[in-house]
């Protein structure tokens, strides 16, 4: 629909008979053209008016510029106006791949639709369109995510080129899907940045059993930043079925940006919940963002059917008619997905909400600047707290007794001891500061230089974050509560929670790191210089100088004879205000048997001081059959954790004929 001048224009597409649809329904005439057209319909919205139309067609070549090929994708998505004329972007596919067109409509010749750009894809389309407001995005059904801007067709900044292969990133030979992505933009102090988040139906890494069974192999979820590059990705297996049935994806994912969840469905009837942003790139981290009624521990995945219940396959191993089959849904507090079964009584299906609750967020108003403590010596701090994003008192919101409690730790976050506890009043009402006072001192056997930590709500905050954020404030907490044994359950049962991620927080996981004040303390004695580990004298600050192999991507089986791609996750810590670093790095293969390394395939890389890792793709040659290591290591001669320096994967190599199992191997390395 497209309202321009105080006019409603509606704009829609047809397509040609699938080949065995010519007598359904019965009667139907035949379709006498082997291509859609879009039609431009006016005057519905005037019932006193006459109806009429325009339409667009074209050749069905990619020869032809303008060519529109068989088929209509079911959506569009609009553009900016081309000149005074408004504009959209819309597929075509069935002709050599799929083909995105921008079309305008010209009003001065009644909305006549003519082409402004045109961008090929190599494969049909998958799912729908989605935008940025920036860019149109899509799937094509293997996989392959593409990227246009809408008002000049170029492709995505940072991206190198129209199109990212998102399986040849987790490792995966081939792939399908029939879905879209979620998009996500981030405001950030460089302007808005897009995340993009992908389903794979089906994966292989060999490239063999893709379409295998009922619903195909298993599934996987893909996670992107900007420019297209890899954040984190999930592949799903064994552990992850029902019974014989494969974990394959069902549903485009939903991006539930306040609870930084990203939720999504399988074949079998499962819902799952994963971080949006995570310190553990291969894997992913699930967040446990569902609840259930009345229940105080939330869970990653919850399975939608009941005992007598089994999961609907459908006729074809890409019905969407299995297991969990509607992509998911937010509106209104409520989360909706639908699910197909069969019964004792046959097919079925129902829809599935839950309610996502009431969100309020508990912050800090002040941050204290960093504290000199002596033994003995008495500070007092008084920041304050207040309840937001809700209109109801705090006891309304959660009968549970809340309270904030505070800890000192040495420098790296490690507890030392427990400062106390403050139980939160009931009635602390919304928008009220409300002061929490602390006295401390330090004692002889504390750290000369450390952290004092003080958190709203403990439990919630370990409750409600991923086990692998990349929030330093969150992973603080967590680390606190993990020292102090505390159960994933958070303090208010059912679904009113703490907000997740909230606008204007540093995320991820801003609406809970709001929870948690760190103030830096020092014991004021003159400081020591840092000293490296086997330097004479003492007493000196030890220097932290330590790249690592953070992880190593390998698929789990590879085809002999074929190179086949892994991810290096390389990490830097230090204390000697270094951002980045240059390392060597070797990647190299060697029977299970074991093999020395072969010579000469050191490269020097950068490594980024990120929150977790920066990523080097690799290249494995081809392989012969059976079952081989894969090697990362780096070496920094003047590393100060040398031990942490190298990874070391297993793949079975697969092969139809026996050869002999050869010596090592090296590999390339993209920095």
């Amino acid at each position: 629909m497209i309202h321009d001048r105080g006019r409603d224009i509606v704009v829609v597409t047809d397509r040609p008979n699938y080949p065995g649809e010519e007598n359904r329904p019965v009667g139907r005439p035949l379709c006498s053209r082997s291509h859609g057209k879009v039609w431009v319909v006016q005057g519905l919205d005037r019932p006193s008016d006459m109806v009429r139309w325009q339409y667009y067609e074209a050749e069905t070549t990619k020869q032809d510029e303008s060519g529109f090929g068989g088929f209509i994708t079911p959506s569009a998505v609009m553009a900016p106006p081309h000149g005074s004329n408004p504009s959209f972007v819309i597929g075509t596919d069935g002709f050599e791949g799929g083909r995105a067109l921008r079309l305008a409509l010209d009003r001065d010749n009644d909305y006549r639709p003519y082409r402004v750009w045109t961008v090929d894809s190599t494969a049909g389309f998958a799912g729908n369109f989605t935008s940025d407001g920036t860019h149109a995005y899509w799937l094509d059904t293997r996989g392959r995510l593409w990227g246009a801007n809408l008002h000049d067709g170029l492709e995505p900044a940072g991206w190198k080129g129209h199109m990212v292969d998102v399986p040849a990133l987790i490792g995966a030979r081939n792939a399908f899907t029939n879905t879209e992505p979620a998009v996500e933009v981030r405001q950030t102090p460089d302007g808005p940045k897009t995340h993009l988040y992908v389903t794979l139906r089906n994966y292989t890494d060999t490239g063999a059993g893709l379409r295998d069974g009922p619903t195909g192999s298993d599934g996987a979820v893909v996670a992107l930043g900007p420019g297209g590059e890899l954040k984190w990705y999930r592949k799903f297996g064994p552990a992850d079925r029902l019974g014989e049935r494969m974990a394959s994806l069902n549903t485009a994912p939903l991006a539930l940006i306040s609870r930084g969840a990203l939720i999504f469905g399988d074949v079998s009837g499962h819902i799952y919940s994963y971080a949006l942003d995570t310190g553990q790139p291969m894997g992913g981290d699930g967040r446990p963002a569902l609840i259930q009624p009345e229940g105080r521990a939330p869970t990653d995945r919850l399975f939608l059917l009941k005992d007598d219940e089994q999961p609907n396959t459908g006729p074809y191993n890409f019905s969407q008619v299995s297991g969990v089959g509607v992509d998911p849904a937010f509106a209104y507090g409520l989360l909706l997905v639908g699910v197909n079964y069969t019964d004792a009584s046959g097919a079925s299906g129902r829809l599935v909400a839950y309610r996502a609750g009431e969100a309020y967020d508990l912050r800090w108003l002040d941050e204290p600047g960093p504290l000199e403590l002596e033994p003995g010596k008495t500070v007092a701090l008084q920041p304050r707290l207040q309840l937001e994003l809700t209109a109801r008192p705090l006891a309304a919101l959660c009968p549970g007794p809340l309270s904030v409690e505070w800890f000192l730790t040495d420098e790296s976050g490690k507890l030392v001891r427990s400062l106390g506890t403050a139980p939160l009043p009931g009635d602390l009402a919304p928008q009220q500061p409300h002061p929490v006072p602390l006295t401390v001192a330090l004692t002889e056997t504390d750290p000369a230089e450390g952290q004092i930590i003080r958190v709203i709500d403990l439990p919630s905050v370990y409750a409600l974050s991923a086990p692998h954020t990349a929030n330093p404030k969150v992973a603080a907490a967590r680390g606190l509560a993990a020292a102090l044994g505390l159960p994933a359950e958070k303090s208010c049962a059912g679904a009113a929670a703490e907000v997740v991620e909230r606008e204007g927080e540093p995320g991820p996981e801003g609406g809970l790191a709001n929870n948690v004040l760190i103030v830096p303390y020092r014991n004021p004695q003159p400081p020591d210089e840092p000293e490296r580990p086997g330097e004479e004298g003492g007493g000196g600050k030890m220097i932290i100088d330590d790249p690592w192999v953070a992880e190593l991507a390998v698929p789990e089986v590879a085809e002999a004879g074929r190179p086949f791609e892994v991810g290096i996750y390389l990490g830097y810590q230090n204390n000697l205000g270094q951002d980045e670093i240059r390392v060597s790095l070797r990647l190299w293969a060697r029977p299970a048997g074991g093999a020395s390394p072969p010579p000469d395939v050191w490269q020097m890389v950068t490594i980024d001081k990120v929150p977790c890792c920066s990523l080097k793709p690799g290249t494995i040659p081809g392989l012969s059959a059976g079952t081989w290591e894969i090697v990362a290591e780096i070496d920094y001669p003047e590393d100060t954790r040398p031990e942490n320096n190298r990874v070391i994967r297993r793949v079975e190599v697969l092969s139809s004929k026996p050869v002999e199992v050869g010596g090592p191997e090296g590999g390339a390395i993209t920095d």
